[in-house]
């Protein structure tokens, strides 16, 4: 094949098109490590209840590194509130002053619209949003159409979602996080049919999860939300994924499903005590040059039954990690297995956790802040029932540290196709602290090129996100703009990514 060019460009497991050839390594996919203080927010005032959710909205200024959380607390209807933090780990929960709940404005609420299920609010703010009083972006769901008087779960709020018409994603603008002024007159996402779909294979509705993103690498608003969607095969409908995108975050087009349970989601989902796997949400992000994603696994263990019906439907779920070229093709990893794992038995997040938008990263630490339950999707008690504990958790990972190929005792071997690169640098991110990583640059033929062998290579015997791989004490610049292979040996060791660097 011909050879490829790699400037400026950091390499991974998605990279497997550039990979000729691996010998005796296996993919590790790395979890980020629970933080000692978790759970970092709890409910703890009365406009909370006893349960609090959080799904789609953390963010941290980076100019000047004050965190931002948009949460939902459930003393019966889902009110929106804010929280702050220098650090990520301690929050403050504001007196506003901005919503008047029960004759007193002392909170932090945001938003209360009188719905009694999760808003699953997202927020965005958008870099090329012109008008300040739209610089932020909230997109929150509320259901009126599915109130029922029978169903003891809302029958102690009411029917009091009275400015909202019908089920969909709202928008809501603000100019600083806090005040919002709620876009009432139609939903800017909502249920649709696919005119082109066939009898056996209908995409329903769009469905009461949605996370909306501004991708910075296409310039575009995407909604990664819940889809309702009946297949070839499947006996009833499930839950899957669909995408739509805006140029403006208000006009959005139709919805297009982007991925599916498949046969390999169930047999995991019945390896794992259930019937078969669905997909309750995605959160989306691009990073590098393409994108990954955290898909919320859910494993039926029982299908819901009549007064609640398929909405009460059990089982855990718990994030799994994905990646994508584009955001659209999304790719699973061969190891299945949650990403954030749900915690012990009686801990907030032994039933469900759900991740709360894309990660920050802050230094060499990358950030994941979490919602977790102690309750499967099919609890049924009143929503101040002390059997729900819930709050939100963190998790850590090192830099870049998502996946990685690690070897054992005997050394194990990775090489490219040809390629070229540009730069000065070679670096690596590894954990090589028990072991060595060794490289060589070969001819596109595979011979050796002098002073570039293994033999040649200053081993890499530490734990280093950057570590520069060197000849002699020398970098691979004189090599630059010609094609070349490149030839990693790992013992003992993990490599997560390479690239080269000006």
């Amino acid at each position: 094949m011909n050879e490829l060019h790699v400037a400026g460009r950091q390499f991974w497991f998605n990279s497997r098109h550039l990979i000729a050839s691996e010998r005796l390594l296996r993919l590790y996919q790395r979890r980020p490590d629970k933080h000692p203080a978790n759970p970092v927010l709890v409910a703890d005032r009365p406009w909370e209840g006893n349960l609090l959710q959080l799904f789609t909205a953390v963010e941290r200024d980076p100019a000047s590194g004050r965190w931002q959380m948009w949460y939902e607390g459930h003393p019966s209807e889902v009110l929106l509130c804010t929280a702050f933090s220098d650090d990520g780990v301690r929050w403050e929960k504001p007196d506003l002053g901005v919503e008047r709940w029960r004759d007193d404005t002392h909170n932090n609420i945001v938003l209360q619209t009188g719905y009694w299920d999760a808003h699953q609010a997202a927020v965005v703010r958008a870099p090329n949003e012109r008008d300040p009083a739209r610089r932020y972006k909230l997109y929150y769901w509320v259901g009126p159409e599915w109130y029922r008087a029978d169903n003891p779960v809302v029958a102690a709020v009411g029917d009091k979602v009275r400015d909202y018409k019908r089920n969909g994603w709202y928008v809501a603008f603000s100019e600083d996080g806090v005040r919002w002024r709620p876009q009432l007159d139609e939903p800017v996402l909502a249920g649709q049919v696919n005119p082109s779909a066939k009898a056996d294979e209908e995409e329903i509705a769009i469905g009461d999860f949605n996370t909306v993103i501004f991708d910075e690498q296409r310039g575009r608003y995407r909604s990664y939300h819940k889809l309702d969607k009946r297949r070839p095969g499947w006996d009833m409908s499930r839950r899957c994924m669909g995408l739509a995108e805006s140029d403006d975050g208000v006009r959005f087009e139709p919805s297009r499903s982007v991925i599916d349970p498949d046969d390999a989601d169930d047999a995991w989902a019945r390896a794992n005590g259930g019937i078969r796997a669905e997909f309750y949400g995605l959160h989306a992000w691009p990073h590098a040059g393409f994108y990954l994603g955290m898909l919320w696994m859910f494993v039926v263990t029982k299908t819901g039954e009549p007064p609640y019906g398929r909405g009460w439907d059990d089982g855990p779920i718990a994030p799994h990690l994905i990646f994508s070229a584009d955001g659209i093709t999304w790719e699973r990893l061969p190891v299945r297995e949650p990403f954030i794992p749900l915690g012990p038995a009686g801990s907030f997040e032994a039933g469900m956790v759900f991740s709360g938008d894309r990660p920050v990263t802050v230094g060499d630490a990358v950030f994941f802040h979490y919602h977790g339950c102690s309750y499967t999707h099919g609890f049924t008690e009143p929503i101040n029932s002390p059997n729900m504990y819930t709050g939100v958790g963190l998790a850590t990972l090192p830099r870049d540290r998502y996946v990685g190929w690690q070897a054992g005792a005997t050394a194990g071997a990775l090489e490219t196709h040809p390629l070229r690169f540009s730069g000065r640098e070679l670096r690596l991110n590894v954990d090589a602290a028990r072991g060595r990583v060794r490289a060589a640059l070969l001819e596109p033929s595979g011979a050796p090129i002098p002073g570039f062998s293994l033999e040649d290579c200053d081993p890499i015997t530490d734990d280093s996100l950057h570590a520069a791989v060197t000849w002699r004490g020398v970098g691979p610049v004189a090599l630059a703009g010609r094609p070349v292979r490149l030839h990693l040996e790992l013992q003992l060791s993990t490599l997560y990514t390479w690239e080269f660097l000006q």
